[in-house]
């Protein structure tokens, strides 16, 4: 039986939004570029948000694969992008790649402070942290 029988529309709704979220930002990423300024004018700002929100909804949608290996995957994904739009009519920037990498940072470096925090709280008083 699939999970969404089993209470679990929350998950399929963020696997969803994942997806969808990966199609907008790769068809953004590798379109013929505007002539406007864009819903984010600021190229770099645009690039960090794009891979905050990616590795945001990647968490909540696979919640069970590695951080570490989400992180990789969208890292390189983020350089293939790069790669790819010096061949489809685009300036291919490594500040880019690095403005990915800074969104995908965003998300995870306090989730896993959070995590190293709780654990080591449940350590000293012995008690077993939520």
């Amino acid at each position: 039986m699939s999970e969404f029988a089993y209470g679990r529309p929350l998950l399929w709704l963020a696997r969803l939004a994942a997806g969808l979220a990966t199609v907008a930002t790769l068809w953004l990423a590798l379109a013929p570029p505007g002539d406007g300024p864009g819903l984010i004018p600021w190229d770099k700002a645009g690039h960090f948000l794009s891979f905050y929100v990616l590795t945001l909804l990647y968490v909540l949608a696979l919640p069970r694969v590695p951080r570490w290996a989400l992180a990789a995957a969208l890292i390189a994904v983020g350089g293939g992008i790069e790669i790819v739009q010096g061949f489809v009519g685009r300036e291919p920037d490594w500040k880019d790649w690095i403005a990915d990498m800074a969104g995908i940072a965003a998300v995870l470096i306090p989730m896993g402070l959070d995590r190293f925090l709780r654990r080591n709280a449940a350590g000293r008083d012995g008690s077993v942290a939520p």
